[in-house]
């Protein structure tokens, strides 16, 4: 099974939020290699500056922060596969009238793209207008109960 995992996920398991728990049970689950994991480039990107943001708050300074931020994208990109988009699926996802929010839209083009069987995020409302038909969206617990 391959499985996108929207960047919200990642924010919710360090941040020890709601859905923490499901969450690094879908994450060993990745480790173990019984699921395939595929995220944005975006998300990657955002990750970074996120981290490096946490990094600053916690005043960690270069080159200390460098070597944590690297540590922990290292981490993420050992049990994930990072895909981006062409220009085709660009395009549609900048159109598609089921989103609100392009870059929902974004993450949605990245994970049929892929070909991913199932979403994974913790906003299943941004992506309650998608086509379900292409590709299951559900929330890390919904996946647990489901596949885990």
């Amino acid at each position: 099974m391959k499985v996108f995992l929207d960047t919200n996920i990642f924010l919710e398991y360090f941040e020890q939020r709601r859905e923490c728990q499901a969450v690094g049970q879908l994450l060993s689950a990745i480790e173990d290699g019984k699921i395939k994991a595929v995220v944005s480039v975006g998300c990657v990107y955002t990750l970074t500056y996120l981290i490096r943001m946490e990094l600053k708050r916690q005043n960690i300074h270069r080159p200390e922060q460098t070597l944590r931020l690297r540590t922990t994208l290292n981490t993420v990109m050992s049990m994930v596969t990072a895909a981006g988009l062409n220009q085709k699926r660009i395009i549609q996802g900048v159109n598609d009238p089921a989103f609100d929010d392009v870059e929902d839209s974004f993450q949605y083009q990245c994970a049929l793209q892929a070909k991913c069987d199932t979403f994974v995020t913790i906003n299943l409302r941004d992506y309650s207008n998608a086509d379900t038909s292409k590709m299951e969206i559900l929330s890390p617990t919904e996946f647990v109960e489901k596949y885990l």
